[in-house]
This record gives structure tokens, sequence and C-alpha cells, in this order.
């Protein structure tokens, strides 16, 4: 009897232990801090503390501390990473059918792209599952313009000039050899170097996305039609995934999807401001020749078929063409942007 009492009182004094187990997500992006992308971020791991009670926490490495995109995939795959937040690059080499979401002169506006995004998410979950990940949310990061250090009004003023592509992107890569534009493959990181160098003259990115990457300290002209349209995803492995409970993942669906729709009202907000920005810094604004357009989007359709069934499945792209065909037959446009 006094056996089991002095067990009692160890017992009590013991400091007490819960079963739940505790899980530590480490997420990389290369979104530098304060991005309405990594304020999407913290403000996901505070509530999803807050609601599994510090079961979950995230540990967050932004402004690609960790390396580029492809060495953050990497690192997830092998386990020392577990999510990231991509941008198309990155989003695309888990499932290269988000390429059919980016294809140049796609969308008109936001509500396009809403409604599209809405229909065809069943499809996107479906291919990122299959790849080893699970999609939480997507991204905005924006329409995409052109910068440059001379003013590009047409598809003539573009040749000759130092022309960045994205290393290893097949859209770009089709589009410039056809129009016979002298491109220079860069990662994201190392651009702004290019632009500091002269290695390149002519670059593309959204309005906000050009000033929190600094880029547009480094040109002069800000071409006013809009190029394509790109979105980012946040993604976690599904071996990461698949060991939190059934409740847990309901928590960080329903608290992911939540502040990534914040992150997408907020980014476009700032691409609106950001043009704004821009000209105050400037940066001049300029509208292409009108004819020019139509020899854009003539570029565009002639590059589709080496594109279609290569860069991305034929079955996405006529996904995204259905519902968009769709969409057009019972809307108006709204808000372009």
């Amino acid at each position: 009897m006094i056996f089991f009492r002095y067990i009692s009182l160890i017992l009590f004094f013991l400091p007490f232990s819960s079963n739940a187990q505790q899980h530590l997500i480490k997420l990389a992006t290369l979104a530098p801090e304060g991005s309405s992308w990594t304020k999407a971020l913290r403000n996901i791991d505070a509530e999803v503390r807050q609601r599994t009670k510090g079961e979950i926490t995230f540990k967050i490495y932004p402004g690609g501390v960790m390396g580029d995109e492809d060495v953050i995939l990497r690192k997830i795959r092998v386990g020392q990473l577990h999510a990231g937040g991509f941008g198309g690059p990155g989003a695309s080499k888990v499932f290269n059918d988000l390429l059919a979401l980016e294809m140049p002169f796609l969308f008109h506006d936001y509500d396009e792209i809403d409604y599209v995004l809405e229909q065809t998410e069943s499809f996107y979950r479906a291919g990122y599952a299959a790849n080893g990940f699970i999609l939480l949310g997507w991204a905005d990061i924006g329409f995409v313009h052109i910068l440059s250090k001379n003013p590009i009004r047409a598809s003539s003023d573009i040749k000759g000039l130092k022309v960045w592509r994205l290393e290893d992107e097949p859209i770009t890569e089709v589009l410039f050899r056809k129009a016979a534009v002298s491109s220079v493959p860069l990662i994201i990181p190392d651009v702004l170097l290019g632009l500091q160098t002269n290695l390149v003259e002519v670059v593309y990115a959204p309005p906000a996305a050009a000033i929190v990457m600094q880029w547009f300290t480094r040109v002069k002209y800000i071409t006013k039609l809009p190029i394509n349209y790109t979105l980012g995803a946040l993604l976690i492995s599904k071996r990461k995934f698949t060991r939190l409970s059934t409740e847990q993942q309901n928590i960080l669906r329903e608290v992911c999807r939540k502040h990534m729709l914040q992150q997408v009202a907020q980014s476009r907000r700032d691409n609106g401001e950001a043009l704004n920005v821009l000209q105050a810094q400037g940066l001049q604004l300029v509208d292409p020749i009108e004819k020019e357009i139509q020899s854009f989007k003539d570029l565009v359709r002639e590059s589709t078929p080496e594109l279609v069934g290569k860069a991305f499945s034929k079955e996405s792209y006529d996904l995204v063409k259905a519902h968009l065909s769709t969409f057009r037959q019972r809307s108006t446009p709204s808000n372009a942007p």
C-alpha cells in the first residue's frame, strides 16, 4: 500500500505531458519579408498555432535564404523542408499544367481568372496530389508587363536588345525563338545583377513584383500592355500532410484558404497602386502601337501548337479554354487590371 502511495505521489509531481503529436512545418519561399506573400504565411502560422493549441507550428524561410525554387523543391523531396510558397516557375515544376493558366493574352480581367480557377480547382488539386504535393491555396502574383531600358512599343523595338528569359521556362523559350529575340536565361535571384551589369536590358514582371525585387531601379520604361497573368501556389508535401490528423488537416486547409484569398485581394490592390508608384519614381508608361498588339497575339497563336501537349497537357489547355469560353458567353468583363 505504501508502494502505491509513493508511485501516486511521484506521478502527481511529474510535469503534465500531452499525448498530441507536435508538427513543425518548415516552409521556404523566394518572397521577401514584408511582401503580401510572407504576411499571409505569418498569419497562417499564427492562426494555425491558435486553432491547434500549438500542435502545428511553422518555421518560415523567406527571401530565398533556402535557395531558388528548384533547390527548395529538392529540399522538400528529401525532407529537409516540408512546404513552399512557389511562383509559377516552381509550381509548374511540380505540375506543369499550371502553365495552361499562364499563356499570354489568355485572361482579360480578374473576374475571368477567379471563375476559371474555381472551376478547375479539383483538376489542379488532383494533379498536385498525383505528384506528391497538397495544394493549400493559390497566390496572386499579377499581370505581367515589360520593363526596359529603352521604350518597347512594337515587336521590332525588342529585337537586338538583351531580353531576360526565365531559365527553363518553356513558354518564353518558344515565343522568343519564334520572334527571333536574343534572350538571356537567368533565375529570378540573378535578374537584378543582370540589369545592373547590362547583361539584360529588358525584363518582365507584375508592377508590385518589380518594386519588391528592385528591378524598377534599373529600367526607365514600363509597357502598358499586360502580357499574361501569373499566379503562385502554396504547396505542402503529401508525406508531411498525411502525418497530420484529419482534424489538423481540415484546420490547415481552412486557414490556408482563408489567408491566401486575402493575399490575392491584397496583391491586386498592390499591383494597382504599383503602376502609379513606378511612374512617380520616374518610369515612363509606354503605350504599344495598336496594330502591334495584334502582332503579339498572332505570335502567341502561332506558338501554341508547340506548347500544347508538350509544355503542358492538351487536357489542361482544353479545360481552361472551355471554362473561359463559358464565362465569356454569359458575362461582361468588369474589372480589367
